[in-house]
């Protein structure tokens, strides 16, 4: 069994036989489904539609979902190893999509979806035949989303939705988004599950993107969309909170995909330094090689200790566990670049091309710093909240011998 501490000291989670029951059948999974396509997928810019019904059959959409509503009813743990491996198997693009899908619009829908909403939207999307979205980023609203301006009139029994959004992932292939709207000032907000098949509803795909091929991106046009009332999730003018409360599941999640993206470069570097010759020796004979390797063991084994701790404190206390799951996500979306570009300067020129899946994995990673909130938007939150506890310790701190005045 793999052991870990949790953001207890005095706990420690076991993964148990069900998780590693998970992770081979998934492994095998990709190994046959994945694997040998991916290349062509990326190459061709193609996120596949088929691969979300094949995962859905297989149960891994819904691992962490409940039973009823056609999950496995296992704990968030399996959905972390369901990330683990997909980041692991080098397919950023896809693995985006399928996150984008499963772990942003598909928990609110279940925290607060009635039941017939979760029998049209969430049931299908866990079975993999229906592809969902969320509608979040604006041309002049990302990280800021108190800047949102799409808006939602009431009209009595439906809403009149109109204004725009970019960098939706799953906005082209995708059947269906929970639309966040602006329903009155500030943090007035509205979310709804909106049909992209809906008359007034317009699309255009992103290309031009740096990694991320097989991961589909739009941008979403809406010009006097009219969406039932019956589609309102949760309570009105209350979209803001959730999207607070759900942000945690989203963040910490990137933080594995980070970590595990991190480790399949680290990997890939050990062993190119043990087949590689130069100078009459393989590489790995090299100190200044195995001083690399040694610096990135060390990063990866700090960001993997940081995100299992990020999972354990989420696990026990949900949105409350902001500071240090935004901290897991700085960290390792940052030191995942850094081994990353190790790997690829211990590989040289071939790690420079396609065919060793180092320069796929730089071009993916590099999306970790800025989705689901940039690095910048992490540490101005983990300063907020370490500011707060030093100064509400300062009673304690003052009181030890040689310890700073915090009056000033």
């Amino acid at each position: 069994m793999t052991r870990f501490f949790t953001q207890n000291t005095t706990i420690m989670y076991e993964f148990r036989e069900e998780h590693q029951m998970l992770r081979e059948s998934l492994r095998q999974f990709l190994s046959k489904e994945v694997l040998p396509r991916a290349d062509q997928w990326e190459k061709n810019k193609e996120c596949p539609k088929e691969l979300f019904r094949k995962m859905g059959e297989q149960g891994y959409i819904g691992v962490n979902y409940p039973v009823e509503l056609g999950g496995s009813g296992m704990d968030f743990w399996a959905a972390v190893i369901v990330m683990a491996e997909l980041s692991y198997a080098n397919i950023g693009g896809f693995t985006g999509s399928f996150y984008a899908h499963t772990y942003l619009p598909l928990p609110l829908i279940n925290a607060l979806g009635n039941e017939k909403q979760k029998e049209c939207w969430l049931k299908p999307a866990l079975q993999g035949k229906k592809i969902a979205g969320l509608g979040i980023t604006e041309p002049n609203a990302g990280s800021d989303v108190a800047g949102i301006q799409t808006t939602a009139e009431d009209k009595g029994d439906y809403y009149l939705v109109n204004g725009s959004k970019t960098f939706i992932t799953n906005g082209t292939i995708g059947d269906f988004v929970v639309l966040v709207t602006r329903t009155g000032p500030k943090h007035d907000m509205s979310l709804l599950l909106v049909d992209l098949e809906t008359e007034g509803i317009s699309r255009s795909k992103i290309d031009d993107k740096l990694g991320w091929h097989t991961s589909d991106t739009s941008q979403l046009f809406f010009d006097n969309v009219k969406v039932p009332k019956k589609n309102l999730l949760g309570e009105a003018h209350k979209g803001f909170y959730y999207l607070m409360n759900n942000i945690q599941e989203e963040r910490v999640l990137m933080a594995v995909m980070s970590t595990y993206t991190a480790k399949y470069a680290y990997d890939k570097a050990v062993i190119y330094a043990k087949e590689r010759q130069a100078f009459g020796q393989t590489l790995s004979h090299l100190q200044v090689i195995r001083h690399k390797i040694a610096d990135m063991a060390i990063k990866l084994e700090a960001c993997e200790a940081m995100t299992f701790r990020a999972v354990g404190d989420f696990i026990a206390n949900g949105a409350k566990a902001t500071n240090r799951v935004t901290k897991a996500k700085a960290y390792t979306a940052d030191v995942c670049m850094e081994i990353i570009n190790e790997s690829i300067q211990i590989h040289g020129g071939v790690g420079y091309t396609e065919g060793y899946g180092v320069a796929r994995a730089w071009r993916d990673a590099r999306l970790f710093s800025i989705g689901a909130g940039s690095s910048e938007i992490m540490k101005e939150i983990i300063g907020k909240f370490e500011i707060d506890n030093i100064i509400h310790d300062k009673l304690f701190i003052s009181s030890r011998k040689g310890a700073v005045d915090l009056q000033a």
